[in-house]
């Protein structure tokens, strides 16, 4: 079976020890919500599949994408958000110097 964000959902779901109804409820999106967009085929939109992420524990680029992201990847992603675009010009500076090193 091939893997999809679907599967990773579910996956995660198992790996937190959290039912479908409960997650649903925890991202205050119906108690059916989960189980039509695993079960039913439902497409979610990115902010409730967000906030279905953040009640199950989960990174939402691993459950989308299938890709792992170190915590400390996902902190500077965090600050990165939040960065001024100064900031942002700066970090980039940086690292393309270093890059080329």
């Amino acid at each position: 079976m091939k893997e999809t964000w679907r599967t990773r959902l579910e996956a995660a779901l198992k790996d937190a020890g959290k039912s479908k109804r409960e997650v649903s409820l925890a991202a205050d999106l119906g108690p059916g919500y989960v189980h039509s967009i695993l079960a039913e085929g439902k497409e979610p939109t990115i902010e409730n599949m967000l906030r279905v992420c953040a009640a199950v524990g989960t990174e939402p680029i691993w459950i989308i994408f299938g890709v792992p992201i170190s915590k400390d990847a996902d902190d500077l992603l965090k600050l990165w958000k939040t960065a001024a675009p100064e900031t942002r010009q700066g970090i980039l500076s940086i690292l393309r110097s270093h890059k080329a090193a």
